[in-house]
């Protein structure tokens, strides 16, 4: 019988936690960090129904009492670097020109210099982890779901900010998969699926003990699954509409952006593949498309025209809502990624961006506009991984870098590409291979997580060189991978990373700690750029540029 299993919260340490019991409707996100010398770093969210020149003041408590930290209103960002009177536990919180004061929280003055505003103790199984976050509790508040194994089957584990273990799911399915021994089969993603303002949590399963010790096809028994995200319990299930161990899976309001969005499967990726379109308020089927062309390692669903109705784009074509095909692009095969942005500056509506492996005389990158024409292309030796960024200072629009093994005769070619398809800068055999982008700084322009050695937040300047970042240093335990979860859930307008710690055990959340000169507004009041960062849980997450929201 299948079962989530909530438990009680277990205390866990961390540097900072939130004191009171309930969070305000109005909430800040506020957020603190010691940086040493009694000094405390914080930040805090401007709400988009904040002037954008709003005047905060910040107050400090000890013991029952609050007094000012500020001697005049903060009127230029959200941050104060505080120095403390001792070196102890403090309050925080914010208040606004109303006299409306934020949630507080607690920090200790004397605690050595950190960047993580969470670091918590969490069960890690025996296979690679990896996570999604999404909105559990429906209060606003990100917390975070974990994908595991313990005793060969894949399990999911759902935590929030402060530091509970929500509950915990047995898919019944078990961790090796495919040809690479990966959980690919158990794709997982977090949204509203129905429609009634609480999140969900979908992923695959099976109802009863699972037969094989590795997973190829799939079997009867085998379930699509929904669970409510804060509790754990079943929300529907219905049969599971794939065979193969590569599945991707996405949600989309392919019916209109105000109706309860549906749950679209993809059953292979190398070769022929099938699209199942599952409603996500009824379970039931809604279409059931053959295509006879690959897929990519990614699924996309974006409102590429601007209608109201977000499309699906798999393999170079493009589905309407109702699974009839609206354009296919120029003949190519397997799409290894793509993604649908808004790349060129004044363009209608957004543009599709690939990288094809094979065959391998199409191989390369593709953009084409949202009506399947191809803007522009170059051929590679292999396209594989890639981002959707900004990068060069002063240029308008989005810069895709998605080339792998770089051009074929000579294999030393790994370009940033302009929107017009030129290249802005070409990028080391090291630097693609190292480098994760998160919009950690206060510019538009991504900067990098180095992911291996020396793990630390670089600039990448127009001369090619990298320039480290103040307070940049990660924790060297951190898992920072390429389905990095690096999305803005505390503090100001800027990412936090959001991280598994594999040495540790550890769940972290870590936020730049460094004064911003500029003040924003935060991306999650975007619904594409909340739309974008629920798909970390399926094949590879293909990073999106927030939107500028700096005023």
């Amino acid at each position: 019988m299948l079962r989530a299993s909530p438990v009680r919260g277990v205390a866990m340490k961390s540097l900072l936690h939130r004191t009171d019991s309930t969070v305000p409707e109005r909430h800040r996100h506020l957020a603190a960090l010691p940086r040493g010398d009694s000094r405390v770093f914080l930040s805090w969210r401007l709400l988009s129904s904040d002037a954008p020149r709003e005047p905060f003041h910040v107050e400090r408590g000890r013991g029952g009492s609050w007094e000012r930290a500020t001697s005049s209103p903060i009127t230029d960002s959200t941050n104060l670097l505080d120095t403390t009177p001792d070196l102890d536990s403090y309050d925080y919180r914010v208040v606004d020109s109303s006299g409306d004061t934020s949630e507080s929280v607690t920090v200790n003055s004397g605690a050595d210099p950190s960047v993580a505003v969470l670091d918590c103790e969490i069960e890690l199984g025996e296979s690679w982890p990896s996570l999604i976050v999404g909105d559990l509790q429906n209060t606003g508040r990100m917390g975070a779901i974990i994908r595991t194994a313990f005793e060969g089957n894949i399990h999911f584990i759902a935590y929030d900010q402060d530091e509970n273990r929500l509950w915990k799911f047995d898919t019944k399915l078990p961790s090796k998969g495919g040809w690479d021994g990966s959980m690919q089969h158990a794709p997982f993603l977090c949204w509203d699926i129905n429609g009634d303002g609480r999140t969900e949590f979908v992923t695959h399963a099976y109802d009863g003990a699972y037969p094989k010790v590795d997973y190829d096809t799939a079997l009867d028994g085998e379930l699509l699954i929904a669970l409510d995200a804060e509790t754990g319990d079943v929300v529907w299930k219905t049969a599971w509409p794939a065979m193969k161990s590569r599945v991707m899976m996405t949600v989309g309001h392919i019916r209109g952006i105000d109706k309860p969005p549906a749950v679209v499967v993809q059953d292979e990726t190398y070769g022929d593949i099938v699209l199942t379109a599952i409603d996500g308020k009824s379970a039931d089927l809604l279409w059931r498309i053959e295509q006879p062309r690959a897929g990519g390692h990614n699924l996309d669903i974006a409102d590429i025209d601007g209608d109201g109705v977000q499309e699906v784009i798999a393999g170079g074509i493009c589905y309407n809502g109702n699974g009839t095909i609206r354009w296919e692009a120029e003949p190519f095969g397997h799409t290894d990624i793509s993604k649908p942005a808004r790349i060129v500056p004044g363009m209608e509506g957004m543009q599709i961006c690939y990288a094809v492996e094979n065959p391998k005389e199409q191989t390369g990158v593709y953009l084409l506009d949202n009506k399947g024409k191809t803007l522009w292309k170059e051929f590679f030796h292999h396209a594989h991984y890639g981002w959707i960024a900004r990068h060069a200072p002063g240029v308008d629009g989005l810069h895709p870098h998605v080339a792998e093994d770089g051009r074929r005769e000579t294999r030393d070619h790994f370009p940033i590409f302009l929107p017009d398809g030129s290249t802005w800068l070409n990028l080391s055999d090291w630097q693609r291979k190292n480098f994760v982008p998160v919009s950690w700084d206060e510019r538009p322009e991504v900067v990098f997580v180095l992911r291996k050695e020396n793990k630390r937040i670089v600039r990448l300047l127009e001369s090619g060189e990298l320039e480290e970042l103040p307070g940049s240093k990660l924790p060297e335990g951190g898992k920072y991978e390429r389905n990095l979860g690096c999305v803005d859930v505390v503090g100001d307008f800027r990412e936090n990373i959001v991280a598994l710690d594999i040495e540790r055990n550890r769940l972290m959340i870590l936020m730049n700690p460094t004064v911003a000169t500029r003040r924003g507004y935060s991306p999650m009041d975007d619904f594409e750029y909340r739309h974008d960062r629920s798909q970390l849980g399926s094949g590879y997450y293909i990073y999106l540029s927030p939107p500028v929201t700096t005023v």
